[in-house]
């Protein structure tokens, strides 16, 4: 495969280490709009929200001049607009849509036109949504390796989303086993982050790898239903860690092994300190490559 043949589309967070991967690939990458600081990006939001007229403005016109035969889009901010922009301006091309997250939080699936190839990690929106599926993913960059005398017994870093509540007293429970926990919850989005006492800023990616290298597990929290193994599982696997989960699907992960994994709900709560001081089954590095990446986007290329 031939990188230049690849343009990849993806939004861009402040500090976003999954488009600094891509570029680390040697892909071209590209945000899909224009106006990456703050108040440009409030009006654009409030621009698309209220459905705002001219919307072509906002996009980002570098992509008009791409010379390439295959444009991988990834889904978050993305309309059936946009994708219709990238056809029209590069109407001999491929266009993938790959979906980093479930179908219901982003672009309907049904929305989008049949010449867009639609792939996704979850394997209950492929069936819905008639979709191809592709292998979850992580980048190899950024596999690190375990203090072998960790801080923390478990640790849990994600937005709020409703479930705090639960969170805490979850982490009651583990304190109660006499486990050392670190629980970093953040808002569901920045101008909230003084809404509640217990919300803390949020954190790089460099910043939250330093802590999950040192503890035993990390803590994940699933939507209800979700069958899919999500980053924070990958992650787990990849720098030889322990994680606790309510995602009973996790079990049917080809990864997937007791000691590495506890499933909430389903395991015994209280053999979690058994499990936490087992040995954790170390992946062979030719097992993880077939996980990493550059992999997923040459399945999803090469069809």
């Amino acid at each position: 495969m031939d990188k230049r043949d690849v343009c990849i589309i993806r939004a861009k967070l402040k500090k976003d280490y999954v488009f600094d991967a891509i570029q680390h690939y040697g892909y071209q990458i590209y945000t899909p709009y224009r106006g990456n600081r703050l108040l440009l990006r409030v009006m654009r939001e409030i621009w698309f929200r209220f459905k705002l007229p001219y919307q072509k403005i906002w996009y980002n016109t570098c992509i008009q001049n791409v010379n390439s035969n295959i444009f991988v889009v990834f889904d978050p901010l993305i309309l059936p607009d946009y994708l219709e922009w990238i056809r029209q301006n590069h109407p001999g091309s491929r266009i993938i849509l790959s979906y980093e997250n479930r179908a219901d939080r982003t672009i309907n699936p049904e929305s989008v036109d049949k010449y867009v190839e639609k792939w996704s990690y979850d394997q209950d929106d492929c069936e819905r949504y008639s979709m191809k599926w592709c292998k979850p993913s992580f980048f190899t960059e950024y596999k690190r390796t375990p203090n072998p005398n960790p801080k923390y017994d478990v640790i849990y870093i994600g937005r709020d989303k409703g479930r705090a509540g639960y969170l805490f007293q979850l982490e009651r429970r583990l304190n109660d086993k006499g486990l050392r926990t670190y629980f970093h919850i953040c808002a569901d989005r920045q101008f909230l982050r003084l809404k509640k006492r217990y919300y803390k800023k949020l954190l790089t990616y460099e910043e939250y790898l330093d802590l999950l290298i040192d503890t035993r597990a990390v803590l994940n929290i699933v939507p209800k239903g979700q069958k899919s193994v999500t980053q924070r599982e990958m992650e787990a696997v990849f720098d030889g860690i322990k994680c606790i989960t309510n995602n009973r699907g996790v079990k049917d992960f080809e990864l997937y092994d007791r000691n590495t994994y506890f499933v909430l709900g389903k395991d015994n709560f209280d053999e979690i300190n058994t499990f936490l001081h087992n040995d954790v089954k170390r992946v062979s590095d030719e097992r993880l490559k077939e996980f990493d990446f550059e992999q997923r986007l040459e399945m999803m290329i090469n069809k």
